[in-house]
């Protein structure tokens, strides 16, 4: 029996869709991510159409390149993201986010967080 696709795929095509409007901006709240350096802890990624690129939706992860490195806006990270680190996808009409708004929740699992709280990254 086929399982269930994970509530994230469809948020993220969602938010694949909206990067074709300059004025929607995406916050994607991780435990971790990984990079080609390694993981980063706690990460948390702003996806707009300038930002993100290649974004590839799989059934438990999603990989995509983006700009991690503010010295060097040319510079494109590629950068995998396991559906169980994702904590919260918020959505907003710029890059500020208003974190107690909770309009722009498009996603949301804090059991993620509570685990990570307790037992750190998994192996």
């Amino acid at each position: 029996m086929p399982r269930e696709p994970h509530p994230l795929v469809a948020v993220l095509h969602q938010v694949q869709a909206g990067l074709s409007t300059p004025q929607h901006h995406y916050l994607v709240c991780t435990n971790y991510f990984q990079t080609e350096s390694g993981r980063v802890m706690l990460g948390t990624l702003h996806l707009h159409q300038s930002t993100v690129w290649q974004l590839e939706i799989g059934a438990e992860e999603f990989t995509c390149e983006v700009l991690l490195d503010g010295n060097d806006l040319t510079h494109r990270s590629p950068i995998r993201v396991s559906y169980e680190q994702v904590w919260q996808v918020l959505q907003g009409d710029g890059p500020q986010f208003n974190g107690g708004k909770r309009k722009g929740m498009l996603y949301e699992n804090t059991r993620a967080l509570a685990a990570f709280a307790q037992q750190g990254p998994v192996e």
